[in-house]
């Protein structure tokens, strides 16, 4: 909890500097924020938690801008007044402002996520992004979702320095942007190649490494949990160079280096640190960490060499 002054001036220079510029008129002593603010080449991103309040972009504000302003509603509520109409959202919901035109926005207790994404980008890909503005949109199916989760897991990636990285980032967000307002069937369909590839990708490869344990990391298993065909879930690995088998044996493997270096599990012994990792049979465990570190898993533990395990 912040003081009124100080929640002010923090939040605000945050997003004026990294998403967008908005003015704060707050009514509490004490607001609580808890917020995660990413910025990409042309993209800014927040994804905050917040009590009521409400921000206005003047009309000096919005001179000399071009971004569309994609506000996602994921609990709570909030209300608009932009180009002469208003409207609200619930949870569940979007709306599409333009950086170019003053607003109001209005939050209750809530919790959004917020993208600015240029102009230019957008309309080279959506049928009408400017008929979408002020409408609320329903966040409901895939297209939404995959837009949330590829945001978020950007903002856990701690390879994001690179600027190559950093551009092909910003340009997947564009491309499930332009597919969750509208795309052309051009466009969808290189937004299909592109950044709905790449954000899939990156969210089976979460759920991978959040179920190594249990085992159910088949094409069968992820092509349910993501909705998509087992086929379709080989097919992306297959774009990487490797099986899917090849990449979950990887992952367990690194897991289980990391766990043979860490002291704190001194006391494990290595077929418990297998078994946690999902290997079923200590022999071929056995003869992958071999093959993959040039060494035993006995002797991975009690040495000090740096083995890459990513």
């Amino acid at each position: 909890m912040w003081p009124r002054a100080e929640w002010r001036n923090v939040y605000c220079d945050l997003l004026r500097r990294m998403v967008t510029d908005m003015d704060f008129q707050v009514t509490e002593e004490n607001l609580s924020v808890d917020a995660t603010i990413l910025r990409l080449p042309g993209v800014g991103v927040a994804d905050s938690r917040t009590t009521a309040f409400r921000t206005t972009r003047s009309r000096a504000m919005a001179k000399g801008t071009a971004d569309y302003i994609f506000f996602m509603c994921l609990e709570g509520a909030a209300t608009f007044s932009h180009l002469g109409r208003e409207a609200s959202i619930v949870a569940g919901q979007a709306i599409l402002l333009s950086s170019s035109d003053p607003h109001m926005i209005e939050r209750a207790m809530s919790h959004h996520l917020f993208i600015t994404v240029p102009k230019a980008a957008l309309v080279a890909m959506a049928a009408n992004a400017d008929a979408a503005l002020m409408a609320p949109m329903s966040c409901a199916g895939e297209k939404f979702s995959l837009l949330t989760s590829y945001v978020r897991l950007l903002m856990q990636e701690p390879n994001l320095a690179t600027s190559d990285l950093r551009w092909l980032a910003a340009n997947h967000i564009q491309d499930l942007a332009a597919v969750a307002v509208g795309a052309t069937r051009d466009a969808a369909e290189i937004a299909a190649g592109r950044g709905i590839r790449v954000a899939r990708l990156r969210a089976i490869k979460a759920d991978i490494e959040s179920n190594l344990a249990s085992g159910d990391v088949g094409a069968d298993a992820l092509a349910g949990r993501h909705r998509v065909s087992p086929r379709y879930v080989r097919k992306l690995f297959e774009g990487e160079g490797m099986s899917l088998s090849q990449y979950v044996l990887q992952r367990r493997l690194a897991q289980v280096h990391r766990a043979l270096r860490d002291p704190r599990l001194a006391h494990r012994t290595i077929g418990a640190i297998a078994f946690d990792a999902g290997f079923g049979d200590l022999s071929t465990f056995n003869h992958a960490f071999r093959r993959h570190f040039g060494m035993t898993p006995s002797e991975a533990r009690q040495s000090g060499t740096n083995v890459t395990t990513t």
